[in-house]
């Protein structure tokens, strides 16, 4: 399974707003066990996607020899299901940010309802642990994109 859980970047203020999205597929690898007959995205994997949505938008506007790392899920509610073939709206802010953590927030929504919200804390590690050549495909084709 990989884990990139955003699609596409559909607006950006570097360090400050991001708006994405993400079309769940009906054959997630994840909806066989959760629930057999009965498939909901698991509400971890819905947080998930709000952090990956911020750590974006803080990518696009930060220290590009930092990356950044969830240190921390300071809230997380869980409003509506979410089922195999939803379109979902990602949006979060960055709240503050300084060289060594920033706090976010978001939501997700799914036909205009807000189906998660939820609040991080993030850190930053040195860029040089990640395995050499890697970038962030989705925020590297949207600022392609822009470009």
């Amino acid at each position: 399974m990989r884990f990139v859980l955003v699609d596409k970047i559909l607006e950006l203020q570097a360090s400050k707003h991001i708006l994405a999205s993400k079309q769940v597929a009906q054959n997630e690898d994840y909806f066989a066990d959760h629930f057999p007959g009965y498939p909901v995205v698991p509400g971890v994997l819905l947080v998930e996607m709000i952090a990956q949505t911020a750590g974006k938008c803080l990518m696009a506007g930060m220290d590009k020899s930092l990356w950044p790392v969830l240190l921390q899920i300071r809230q997380a509610n869980f409003r509506k299901t979410v089922l195999p073939g939803s379109s979902l709206l990602i949006e979060a802010f960055i709240e503050s940010s300084t060289r060594s953590t920033a706090t976010a927030t978001g939501i997700i929504r799914c036909e205009d309802q807000t189906v998660t919200e939820a609040s991080f804390l993030f850190g930053f590690i040195p860029r040089i642990f990640l395995k050499e050549g890697f970038e962030d495909e989705v925020l590297k084709d949207y600022m392609d994109s822009q470009a």
